[in-house]
């Protein structure tokens, strides 16, 4: 007889997470003139054309959870670019990614979220190019299989 205890398989919350997030972001904010998105957009240096983007920056993950028990605690990075001339955009941009998102509760099928806590954010000046503004929100939320 073996004392080997089965553990039901783990359930992949990161990708969970970062579906949830994206989907609560690009509900709230995806727009013909905001793009919301998990891969960096190639920017042409050359084009000065006002453009905004999300993207879903880094997913760090932490045990939220005892022994044979999956419970994580994800903190999300959440990239905001704005190009463009004025750097008050980029500020609204990041209010907007904020209010998207904190207190919310994202929805997937088989996972069980709690409500997402701003923890932080910055804003950087323009970059070389005179245009391209950064920010940086970042958020924390706890998951668990359902």
């Amino acid at each position: 007889m073996s004392d080997v205890v089965d553990l039901p398989a783990a359930v992949d919350l990161l990708s969970a997470t970062s579906d949830g997030v994206f989907a609560l972001l690009d509900a709230a904010i995806g727009s013909d003139t905001v793009e919301v998105t998990t891969e960096t957009p190639q920017l042409d240096p050359r084009d000065t054309t006002e453009r905004q983007f999300v993207l879903i920056g880094d997913i760090d993950v932490a045990n939220d959870g005892g022994k044979g028990e999956q419970a994580e605690r994800f903190t999300v990075q959440v990239v905001i670019i704005y190009r463009g001339t004025q750097r008050s955009k980029l500020h609204t941009l990041m209010h907007r990614v904020r209010v998207a998102l904190e207190d919310q509760v994202p929805t997937i099928a088989g996972v069980h979220f709690g409500s997402i806590d701003w923890v932080g954010g910055a804003s950087s000046p323009s970059a070389r190019d005179g245009i391209t503004y950064a920010g940086i929100q970042e958020f924390e939320v706890n998951a668990e299989p359902a």
